[in-house]
């Protein structure tokens, strides 16, 4: 940029107010530390993370999300008829399930002495440092809730900040059982589902067709229903047929896998460095190049080695933390809702909370949110694998 189209920019801006918040001992404006702060956020957030960078945020102005699941396009009886000349017709009107989903607030704070700060400014910025963790827990823990919810297991691998599989007072997550759960009975291939009529978004799974509830239930796909098998080519098509079926063809969709699970897959599809076809690199938006089957790219998160679901009898089903079953993402039907665009938002802070005498600074980035999926039917679960090795 030019020196006078800076200084444009610099005139265009109001003088007082962009310092209001700003550092008074370098004189640097509010203005360009927010503007620092957003170029951080954007940078952890593609660095930190796999899965939320691949998630839609929007922002709502109410303290929950509710919307109208479709459930059906009519009552029963097609409102589409051939009629004779000068006949009539009969309007069906369709069939909603008003679904509602409570935010929920989360932060990460972060705190530096000021004689820590002075003693390093000349090798490291400690200020700087402590804020980049502090946004690299809060995306770290978001892509936690995100995946595996308020699943309180206690964790030992040292995969999680907090020592839980997922994270108390969340919200629902995608792993089995709570976002991607299925009330229809369990069988083997992609009729079934996972006998599990909890409740979403304040109404209860159904197994019974004709119930609007039963748009809550996922679709699942697996070799067999009483034992865990291999992954294999026929589960990934299986699982992109019922998509397609349910109405996801032209959806943006992507296969969620683990650290694990992802050599495995390029083991299978890609033997050797050997695409097989139907396999090939894809590239995403920013660039990134990532294994694709059918033109739907696999992302790879190494906390999805906590997303199980096995049934040793073909009845009953474990929810269980190991890595057994991995989703077909519909990802046009999943999105993040903050409140009023508090996202990651930062807030700076000057002493401590006893007393602003006190010689640190720091402060904190607060979400106020809540992850969704909006859409049921078109999200797939391929189940009751053999874990990788």
């Amino acid at each position: 940029m030019s020196s006078d189209a800076y200084l444009q920019i610099r005139t265009a801006l109001d003088s007082t107010t962009e310092r209001v918040g700003g550092d008074q001992r370098t004189d640097i404006g509010a203005v360009f530390i927010l503007k620092d702060i957003d170029r951080m956020v954007r940078e952890v957030r593609n660095k930190t993370v796999d899965f939320i960078p691949h998630v839609a945020r929007r922002s709502m102005r109410q303290l929950a999300y509710i919307w109208n699941l479709e459930t059906n396009i009519n009552d029963g009886t097609s409102k589409t008829a051939v009629y004779s000349d000068g006949g009539t017709g009969t309007p069906r009107p369709n069939r909603y399930l008003q679904l509602f989903a409570p935010a929920i607030s989360y932060r990460s704070d972060y705190e530096v002495t000021g004689i820590t700060i002075a003693a390093s400014a000349s090798y490291w910025d400690a200020l700087d440092r402590e804020a980049r963790s502090a946004l690299q827990s809060h995306l770290l823990t978001e892509e936690q809730m995100f995946l595996l919810g308020d699943d309180a297991t206690a964790e030992s691998a040292g995969l999680t900040l907090n020592a839980q599989i997922g994270v108390t007072d969340s919200f629902l997550g995608l792993k089995p059982g709570q976002l991607l759960s299925s009330a229809k009975t369990i069988s083997a291939g992609t009729d079934g589902g996972f006998a599990d009529s909890s409740t979403v978004y304040g109404s209860q799974r159904s197994s019974t067709v004709t119930d609007r509830q039963f748009s809550l239930n996922v679709q699942t796909v697996n070799t067999a229903a009483n034992a865990q098998n291999p992954l294999s080519v026929k589960n990934l098509n299986s699982a992109i047929t019922v998509s397609n079926i349910a109405g996801a063809k032209n959806a943006r969709r992507l296969f969620l896998v683990s650290e694990h699970r992802m050599d495995e897959i390029s083991d299978l599809i890609a033997p050797q460095g050997r695409y097989v076809v139907g396999a090939r690199m894809q590239e995403l938006d920013g660039g990134m190049s990532v294994l694709s089957w059918k033109n739907i790219p696999f992302i790879a998160s190494r906390l999805m080695t906590y997303f199980g679901a096995t049934s040793s009898n073909g009845s009953s089903i474990v929810f269980g933390d190991t890595d057994t079953a991995f989703p077909l993402l519909d990802m046009d039907n999943i999105s993040f809702y903050s409140v009023n665009g508090v996202d990651a938002r930062h807030v700076p802070v000057m002493g401590a909370d006893a007393s602003q005498r006190s010689d640190v600074e720091g402060g904190w980035f607060k979400t106020y949110g809540i992850f969704v999926v909006e859409k049921f039917n078109t999200q797939v679960v391929i189940w009751n694998l053999e874990t990788p090795n």
